[in-house]
C-alpha cells in the first residue's frame, strides 16, 4: 500500500515537470517564421511595349516585397530569345540596365532569392526598342499625280537613317534615300543611272510611313526630262 501511494503521488509531479518543459520550448521561444520573395511584377518597360530610346540602354524595373526585410537578391535573366539566359546573378537592386539594339525585340524575367535561398521566379516579359527607319521599310505605291501614273515599288533598310530601293521611277535604278528623323525629311542626292540621272527631296510622315517629295529626272545631255512630286504610300499590312 506504501508503494502505491508513492507512485500515486509522484506522477502530479511528472506531470507538471512536462508541461513546464513544453512552455520552456514553445512559449518563450516561439518557431521563427521566414517569407520568401513576392512574385517580381513588371515596373518598367511595359510588358509587349516598344520603347523609344535616346542612347543604347534600357533600365528594367521590377517590384517584389520580402516580409522578413531579406536584403534584395535576383537572377535577371535577359535576350532576344523567348527562354533568355541569365544575365546577371545575385543582382543587388529592383532595377537593371541593359544594352539593346534599335528595332530588336528583347526578353526577361526575374528570380528573387530570400536569405534562406527560397526562389521566387516571375513571368517572361517582352520589349521592343523602337526603330525610326523601320515604318519605311516594305511595299508602297507610288503616285506620279502630275503624270496620274502610279507603279509599285519596296524599300529595304541599308543602315539605320538610309533607305534602298532598286526600283526607283520604275526603272529597276538602285536609290537610296537618307533619312532625317529629327526634321522628319528625306533626301535622294544626284543620283547617275547609265545615261540618266535624278534627284529627289521630301518630308516623311513617321506615324504611317508615307513619303511626298520632288524629283528630277535629268536627260544624259544634263537637262531636265521629267519633275514632278512622288508620294510613297505603304502598302497595308506591310
Amino acid at each position: 500500500m506504501k508503494r502505491k501511494s508513492i507512485i500515486t503521488a509522484i506522477l502530479p509531479v511528472l506531470a507538471f515537470l512536462f508541461a513546464l518543459q513544453g512552455c520552456t520550448k514553445y512559449g518563450s521561444n516561439p518557431p521563427v517564421e521566414h517569407f520568401a520573395f513576392t512574385a517580381p511584377a513588371v515596373v518598367a518597360p511595359a510588358n509587349a511595349s516598344t520603347v523609344h530610346v535616346t542612347g543604347t540602354t534600357v533600365d528594367l524595373t521590377w517590384a517584389s516585397t520580402n516580409e522578413s526585410g531579406d536584403p534584395v537578391k535576383a537572377d535577371v535573366y535577359f535576350g532576344t530569345s523567348e527562354t533568355p539566359e541569365l544575365y546577371a546573378a545575385g543582382h543587388n537592386a529592383l532595377s537593371l540596365s541593359v544594352p539593346v539594339e534599335l528595332g530588336v525585340t528583347y526578353f526577361w524575367h526575374v528570380t528573387m532569392i530570400d536569405a534562406n535561398g527560397i526562389t521566387t521566379r516571375g513571368e517572361t516579359w517582352s520589349f521592343t526598342v523602337f526603330e525610326p527607319i523601320g515604318i519605311f521599310t516594305g511595299d508602297f505605291v507610288a503616285d506620279e499625280p502630275a503624270e496620274d501614273y502610279s507603279y509599285d515599288i519596296s524599300f529595304s533598310k541599308f543602315n539605320a537613317t538610309t533607305l534602298v530601293t532598286d526600283n526607283y521611277w520604275n526603272s529597276g535604278w538602285i536609290a537610296y534615300f537618307t533619312m532625317d528623323f529629327t526634321q522628319n525629311t528625306y533626301n535622294m542626292p544626284l543620283t547617275t543611272w547609265g545615261s540618266y540621272s535624278g534627284e529627289e527631296s521630301g518630308t516623311i510622315d513617321p506615324e504611317t510611313g508615307t513619303m511626298v517629295g520632288n524629283y528630277t529626272i535629268y536627260h544624259p545631255a544634263g537637262t531636265a526630262i521629267e519633275t514632278g512630286v512622288h508620294t510613297y504610300t505603304k502598302v497595308t499590312g506591310k
